[in-house]
């Protein structure tokens, strides 16, 4: 899913994603991660290939570096292929991109549309 954000009047858009790897790593993360892609307004970006279902994206993605949650991994035709430095039991893996939580594509369906003005 791809979001619209709007940081401090800066808007750009992410790719909202569940990583199982950081999901599982952590004992209360939901593993959501929000890329901003195809930008030169936030930084870090990534690259992004415009595929929803199979998504590509580059470079890789690391987060908790150096961590006993470490995850790094690339995503490449809608497959995870987490690196042998992950601290998590897909370390090594393939894993295919799993479906949002209902609960995000509920919240963000129900957002107001803040590109049209409302009228009074």
């Amino acid at each position: 899913m791809v979001r619209s954000v709007d940081d401090h009047g800066v808007r750009y858009e992410c790719l909202a994603f569940v990583c199982p790897g950081c999901q599982s790593a952590s004992p209360h993360g939901t593993g959501l991660h929000m890329l901003p892609v195809n930008t030169t307004l936030k930084s870090p970006a990534w690259q992004w290939d415009g595929n929803l279902e199979k998504p590509t994206i580059s470079p890789s993605i690391m987060t908790g570096r150096g961590s006993e949650h470490q995850c790094h991994s690339f995503l490449q035709g809608g497959v995870f292929n987490f690196l042998s430095d992950c601290t998590h039991e897909f370390a090594g893996q393939n894993v295919p991109l799993p479906d949002l939580p209902d609960w995000f594509v509920r919240d963000t369906e129900e957002e107001p549309d803040d590109t049209e003005e409302n009228s009074v």
